[in-house]
């Protein structure tokens, strides 16, 4: 496993569930770095601008202006980024979003946490999984 300290790039356009999900990961003493951003449109240029490679992408589904879902195609298309694992997440998701979101190469597709426990839970499964098993991408 590789020790060098990870990231994950957030994308949530709620500035409430922004704060819970900071929170949570300060609870949750997971050591990885975290870089929150509102709007797929902010992610891009992170990745883009070369300024970002996490080394796992934390997705909103319902994003102001590009979709979460056209924000996947846009990193699935791309030689550089296509290999970042991508977890998308929302409260409402029917089994055709879902589907559709497998399709374009989401890795996982949870529900949103509705409260602060159920996010430190979700920050202890990502730090069981993504974090400590999975080998996960390299940044250059």
């Amino acid at each position: 496993m590789n020790t060098m300290q990870k990231t994950i790039l957030i994308v949530e356009d709620n500035r409430e569930y922004q704060y819970l999900l900071t929170l949570g990961h300060q609870r949750s003493n997971i050591n990885c770095s975290v870089q929150l951003v509102d709007s797929a449109e902010k992610a891009q240029e992170l990745l883009l601008g070369q300024e970002l490679k996490p080394q796992l992408i934390i997705l909103d589904c319902h994003l102001p202006g590009m979709s979460g879902i056209d924000f996947v195609k846009e990193i699935k298309a791309s030689i550089h980024y296509r290999s970042i694992p991508i977890l998308m997440f929302s409260i409402f998701a029917s089994p055709e979003l879902i589907d559709e979101a497998y399709q374009h190469g989401v890795n996982a597709f949870i529900p949103k946490p509705e409260n602060l426990a159920g996010i430190v839970e979700l920050w202890s499964d990502l730090l069981s999984f993504w974090i400590t098993s999975a080998q996960l991408p390299l940044s250059d």
